[in-house]
């Protein structure tokens, strides 16, 4: 079974998107925050990770930066407000395994065929 892990400081979002990846057959974790992710993502090991931009506390470069430091390297899509340019992802992308992103709010059947996508 596969692992995906929700990181989103919105808990609503969190249990939602958890809700949903379980139903299709999806071992999920959830952290609240970057700080809450480290912590857990070297236990949990998801090959997913579905990681909120703006949240308080570490910036994403940071979760990304110190993500490195960890023994996963797991796939990783963005769930963000603001639109990025071609330019920017490149950049993130750099900095870990950044696959994709989606903008909130997102469509659910668009959020479930995106993972799906990228784990097979």
């Amino acid at each position: 079974m596969s692992k995906v892990m929700v990181v989103d400081d919105e808990e609503d979002l969190r249990n939602l998107v958890k809700l949903v990846m379980e139903r299709e057959g999806f071992e999920v974790e959830t952290a609240e925050d970057g700080k809450d992710f480290l912590e857990k993502v070297s236990k949990f090991k998801p090959d997913f990770v579905i990681l909120d931009v703006m949240m308080p506390g570490l910036t994403t470069k940071e979760i990304l930066e110190k993500l490195k430091e960890k023994n996963v390297d797991p796939k990783i899509m963005l769930l963000t407000v603001v639109r990025f340019s071609d330019d920017e992802i490149k950049k993130l992308a750099e900095k870990g395994k950044i696959v994709d992103y989606l903008t909130k709010p997102f469509d659910v059947p668009e959020l479930v065929s995106t993972v799906k996508k990228h784990m097979q």
